[in-house]
């Protein structure tokens, strides 16, 4: 603790003992502020709850094997795949060839495809398709073991309540292929379906052979499972300039853990594979529309043809009408390419106008290519936006941003069609005019054949187009045949040879570690929470006042209220001896009228006094001890004498100072007066002028006086006898007396109130706590005869290494 104010340092007289000889020694109270750490110290506050330590680790320890026990060791699987993604280099260099087998594949992104592989909706076809709802374990020792496809029994729930999803349902098998129900007594056979407050399913026989008697059965929400299953799975990017995915779940089962992993792998590809075929489809159903209005047209011209000629008996063409029909057989076609145009720009223009969510068709007879990009980002867009729509909420941004794009792509399609459309009319004009010309020219033929020209010409027009429809539906059934998947395959799902949990090392030594942070946090609260006085330091640096000797704590089977033989070696009797002779260091030396006082009651005032005068008169000197508190006195309890006259006598006038003087029977030299009746009025008693009276008899009989007082912080009767006493001995209690009290014990001292103040530090726990080498002479207590010096146990030991180090 810390004085806010910094006073200057001041000595006081501390007594040591060395080699059975007593010197005073001044000691030089330094400021709190400017005292460095001691480790000793600060250890020596744990030593004191050692057995916490070994205690709470057994405790830790033995919950992180039961923990062991209980808990299942979880396993990951793992897989690798690889997405086809053209802006990161995979798929960009393909030949033409196989440009237009794969004309449907696309481009993906791999940040889309690691949320689409996260869905809710792709999770949930895993389960269905596992059914991963109904889960099967049994007891194992402490804990619980998976059954996954080892079961014995099998469940078909068709039914399920809410009830089914909060408690289990426990199968007892039986002999002969029988079981029972929870706790029901009722035998039942397999392949039955049963009805009760689980809902309504059906119980098979499982894995034969099974030792397996009782089976806990799961069932567990679809939504929850699927989120649990969710938070259990990680998809990474190990390399962000790759399109490698690496896919990890974790799970008790090893074999359940693959199966998720190969499951989840097998319905994105197939959804992948959909969606590409889903646009084929779309493609192959126009250019068969197509086909069959071609084809009959095309037959309608061929009928005509045929009956013209049979009609007109036409057998050949003139050179001329060749020359004619030729220039514009080429000019016809090329007007009919562009109405051909027209009419898929219209066909696009009435796609893009109805906003419907089907594929943009008949992409491959544009010529524009800038059209073509358009078209082929629309049916991108489209096909991102339907997936989306089956894995995202409906306000998602990636849905939204999907939308907008679309919204874009479609006015610029619209833009591009109507320029398209303006051109090829300029065309068409242009081709019908030079047909003008060449139609005239025709009119010197004669009309049959010119007749003639103008039916096959339509002819020759209605094959060419049906020839080219006929070769885009084979390359788009051929890329439709050979459609594959973005996404590859590289490492199948494997699952690793030991548990990445609970890891036994890790457990064990954050047990053991548990195991001293915590007595070392509950050590810190205690010490935190406690303010009463733990070591002679705190007397030191808070009160600083000299500490005239130590007092340890009396054996368990010693009474507290007994006197100690001082004709004995024991500790105590030892430090009493060693307080005796300090005494002669008090003041100038000449201090015999002492008087003893404490903060508060139970600091041991009459136990000191009592044992202190003993002492004294076993060195031959005469001493009397005066019960001076009038309010509670104890000394008659402790020295079994009678309490019937006393000082209150005597300082009312009543008793000669013979009547109330009384032999202790401890020591022929040491004499007591008590107390005697408690009076109404002690402060005015011991303020009435007799007390100088009667201490000055009894210094002409007696060498020391002590005088045994009530405590100065309850009452002020210790402050009036102070003026009479020579020198002041203060009771300070270990871990009882509080810090505050050291403050006032401080300022009695600074202010001089109490003559020659000294400390007494009373009931001095010497365990490991608070330090070795308090003891005079610093050999300990363990020297002295009923301390059971000859035992040698390791704490001792320990201690010993301590002091020193």
């Amino acid at each position: 603790m810390y004085f806010p104010n910094k006073p200057k340092p001041y000595e006081a007289t501390f007594v040591t003992m060395t080699d059975r000889k007593h010197v005073a020694v001044p000691v030089e109270y330094a400021d709190p502020e400017e005292q460095d750490f001691n480790l000793q110290e600060y250890l020596r506050r744990y030593l004191r709850y050692w057995y916490l330590f070994p205690l709470f680790v057994g405790l830790t320890l033995t919950a992180a094997f039961f923990y062991l026990q209980i808990a299942q060791p979880v396993y990951q699987s793992t897989a690798t795949l690889l997405i086809k993604d053209e802006k990161k280099g995979v798929g960009g260099s393909t030949t033409d060839m196989l440009e237009e087998l794969t004309q449907f594949s696309g481009n993906k992104l791999v940040e889309n495809e690691m949320e689409i592989l996260q869905s809710y909706t792709l999770m949930s076809q895993v389960i269905d398709e596992l059914g991963l709802q109904v889960g099967y374990e049994t007891r194992d020792g402490l804990g619980t073991r998976d059954l996954y496809k080892q079961s014995p029994v099998l469940i078909e729930p068709k039914v399920l309540t809410e009830h089914a999803y909060q408690e289990p349902l426990i199968i007892h098998l039986e002999e002969g292929n029988q079981f029972r129900l929870n706790s029901e007594s009722e035998l039942r056979t397999f392949g039955r379906t049963f009805r009760n407050e689980w809902g309504e399913f059906k119980v098979l026989k499982g894995v034969t052979g099974s030792v397996v008697t009782e089976v806990k059965v799961v069932f567990r929400d679809p939504v929850r499972l699927t989120e649990d299953i969710l938070g259990r799975m990680a998809i990474t990017q190990p390399n962000v300039k790759s399109t490698v995915l690496s896919l990890s779940y974790d799970d008790v089962s090893v074999q359940r853990g693959k199966d998720v992993l190969n499951k989840l792998l097998d319905v994105y590809i197939q959804s992948s594979l959909n969606d590409k075929n889903r646009e084929a489809s779309n493609t192959l159903k126009f250019i068969e529309d197509r086909l069959g209005l071609i084809t009959g047209e095309l037959g309608d011209v061929e009928r005509d043809v045929e009956s013209y000629k049979r009609n007109q008996g036409l057998t050949d063409i003139s050179a001329e009408s060749q020359i004619f029909l030729d220039n514009i057989k080429e000019n016809d076609t090329k007007l009919n390419e562009v109405n051909v145009q027209l009419r898929i720009l219209e066909s696009v223009e009435s796609y893009v106008q109805s906003d419907n969510d089907a594929v943009a068709p008949a992409t491959y007879m544009i010529n524009d290519p800038v059209l073509v990009s358009l078209l082929t980002r629309f049916n991108e867009l489209a096909i991102q936006r339907e997936r989306y729509a089956r894995t995202t909420a409906a306000n998602n941004p990636l849905l939204e941003t999907v939308n907008t794009q679309l919204a874009n792509t479609r006015q610029a399609i619209r833009e591009n069609v109507q320029n398209l459309k303006r051109g090829l009319d300029l065309s068409r004009q242009n081709l019908e005019s030079v047909n003008n010309r060449f139609s005239a020219g025709l009119r010197s033929i004669p009309q049959k054949e010119r007749e003639y020209v103008g039916i096959k010409r339509q002819q020759t027009i209605k094959e060419g187009l049906y020839l080219y429809l006929l070769q885009k539906r084979e390359e788009t059934a051929l890329a439709y045949a050979s459609t594959v998947t973005d996404s590859r395959l590289v490492d199948a799902p494997k699952a690793s040879f030991h548990p990445i949990k609970p890891k036994k090392s890790i457990i064990w030594l954050g047990a053991f570690g548990a195991g001293i942070a915590i007595p070392l946090m509950l050590i810190n609260l205690l010490f935190m929470l406690n303010n009463t006085i733990q070591t002679r330091d705190d007397i030191e640096q808070i009160a600083r006042v000299s500490i005239l000797g130590e007092v340890g704590t009396l054996k368990k089977e010693t009474s507290p209220d007994s006197i100690i033989k001082m004709t004995s070696r024991s500790a105590v009797a030892e430090q009493f001896r060693a307080l005796r002779t300090n005494l002669q260091y008090l003041g100038d030396g000449s201090c015999r009228t002492i008087m003893l006082t404490s903060s508060i009651g139970g600091e041991g005032k009459s136990f000191v006094s009592i044992n202190l005068a003993a002492s004294l008169a076993y060195a031959d000197k005469r001493v009397i001890l005066l019960g001076m508190d009038l309010r509670k006195p104890s000394l008659q309890e402790r020295l079994r004498v009678p309490n019937d006259r006393g000082v209150t006598n005597y300082l009312i006038g009543q008793s000669r100072l013979s009547d109330v003087i009384q032999p202790t029977g401890v020591h022929p030299r040491f004499d007591v007066i008590t107390s005697g009746p408690i009076p109404p009025n002690p402060s005015e008693l011991l303020s009435n002028g007799r007390l100088p009276q009667l201490l000055a008899e009894l210094r002409e009989q007696y060498d020391y006086i002590l005088i045994d007082c009530p405590p100065f912080g309850l009452v002020t009767d210790a402050a009036l006898i102070a003026e009479h006493a020579e020198a002041t001995l203060y009771l300070v209690r270990f871990n009882y007396t509080l810090r505050d009290h050291l403050r006032h014990i401080g300022e009695l001292s600074r202010t001089k109130r109490f003559h020659n103040l000294s400390v007494i530090f009373n009931g001095v726990n010497y365990g490991a706590g608070y330090g070795y080498g308090y003891g005079y002479g610093g050999y300990g207590y363990g020297y002295y005869d009923g301390e059971e010096s000859q035992v040698r146990t390791w704490q001792h030991r320990l201690k010993r290494m301590v002091a020193k180090n």
